[in-house]
């Protein structure tokens, strides 16, 4: 491995907690592999000093953007010159980055990363996107991500489900507003009769957590998805499966948006499945 010099490109993952972040060991793997001058780096930043930390860091000639965790994302679009209209109409970014100007642009990249991992999951079964409906548990950044993608990709409903009541409809509106062929409503954390499950929620990430979806009643049909990367295999991943349904891990949304972080961080033409091929998985 190349030795971090006064030339390596710094990349921070910043979040709080940052212990559950998985983007140092995936990308480090990777700039190894391919003998590129960089290194990521976990950050731990409590949410009060957020955001001088992202322009402080985004001053810094090394640093070449910045990877955003949990709970930090929706106070992106805040820390940022200028956010992308879809980190915009979610309210989050993710992806932090200087343009060719200079300007520090936050686009929010989980969504997409989310749907193109749902692509593999699906691995060329039918889905009926105009008539399938998804529950998204969680309207934080990644809820936040996720609903904007699927009303993107064309679902035909998406029931957002958080315990912020207010932050939920907040959501919902924007997502309506911007979706009329969407309908978008408020929902509760029940499986029953949804074609597709996410779980955004930090929920799952310790053993002893209370499920975040009761899954009483849902059809095998349907798709249980789990944003949490801490555990691989959660409760919630575990019992969909002993339920006949198929899952979706966090790490396969990573996989899926790692090319996407590379092309705004000055890599494109970056394959997922370079990725997916690392031993650091």
């Amino acid at each position: 491995m190349r030795e971090i010099s006064g030339t390596t490109r710094i990349f921070p993952v910043i979040g709080w907690p940052v212990e559950q972040v998985k983007a140092p060991a995936l990308f480090n793997a990777y700039f190894q592999r391919h003998d590129i001058d960089a290194r990521v780096v976990p950050f731990k930043v409590p949410p009060q000093d957020y955001i001088n930390a992202v322009r402080t860091l985004m001053a810094m000639d090394n640093v070449g953007g910045i990877f955003v965790s949990i709970p930090h994302k929706p106070m992106s679009v805040e820390a940022v010159d200028q956010p992308t209209p879809r980190a915009l109409l979610a309210g989050s970014c993710n992806a932090i980055y200087k343009d060719d100007g200079g300007s520090v642009i936050g686009d929010l990249i989980d969504g997409e990363g989310f749907v193109r991992a749902f692509d593999r999951t699906l691995a060329g079964a039918p889905f009926d996107w105009t008539r399938a409906k998804a529950l998204v548990v969680g309207s934080g950044g990644v809820g936040c991500a996720i609903a904007e993608a699927l009303a993107t990709r064309g679902i035909g409903e998406v029931a957002i489900c958080d315990t912020r009541a207010e932050q939920a409809e907040a959501l919902r509106a924007r997502l309506q507003q911007a979706f009329p062929l969407c309908r978008v409503v408020l929902g509760q954390p029940v499986a029953e009769g949804y074609q597709l499950v996410v779980n955004c929620t930090p929920l799952g990430m310790h053993a002893d957590d209370p499920m975040p979806i009761d899954l009483r009643g849902v059809s095998p049909d349907c798709v249980v998805a789990d944003c949490g990367m801490k555990i691989e295999m959660s409760r919630l991943l575990t019992e969909a499966q002993a339920r006949g349904c198929r899952i979706q891990k966090g790490k396969e949304m990573l996989i899926e948006q790692a090319p996407l972080y590379l092309e705004r961080f000055g890599w494109p033409g970056v394959n997922s499945d370079d990725f997916r091929a690392l031993e650091a998985l």
